[in-house]
């Protein structure tokens, strides 16, 4: 039976509110996990158990999942998290808090906290941190 009144679902005398449900899901560690598609290439950042990050065809695997931690984007299947450094490599490791791995969202551009630098890609799957050029090779989706 539905009280549309107070709003609540009671069965059996058993009331379950939306509410607690909508709680509950929020106060989840984990957050949602999706992939970061490159607006000029259409490749998905993709990375592996080495440390490795590139851009292949998207897959739906699990490599290509990035989950959004505050500003840390860890990998799905290793766990580790998308890092940078003043080199302008892009890759994973353990995660650690540093800024280096600190990633903004700029409309559609991912920004390194600690290098101001731009994450970046080209046609043949590189990915790397470059100077901020407002191009689509630097447009996640």
């Amino acid at each position: 039976m539905v009280d549309r009144l107070n709003c609540r679902v009671t069965k059996g005398g058993v009331v379950v509110a939306a509410g607690l449900m909508i709680l509950a899901m929020s106060m989840s560690p984990q957050a949602a996990a999706g992939t970061y598609q490159d607006v000029a290439t259409g490749f998905c950042l993709d990375s592996n158990v080495q440390g490795s990050v590139y851009a292949q065809p998207c897959n739906r695997g699990n490599y290509q999942n990035w989950e959004r931690r505050g500003q840390t984007l860890v990998n799905v299947a290793t766990g580790r998290c998308l890092d940078s450094s003043a080199r302008q490599d892009a890759y994973t490791q353990s995660c650690n808090r540093g800024n280096y791995q600190n990633w903004q969202n700029r409309g559609q551009t991912l920004v390194n906290v600690a290098t101001g630098r731009c994450l970046d890609s080209n046609v043949q799957g590189s990915v790397y941190a470059q100077p901020c050029n407002r191009g689509n090779y630097q447009n996640w989706k």
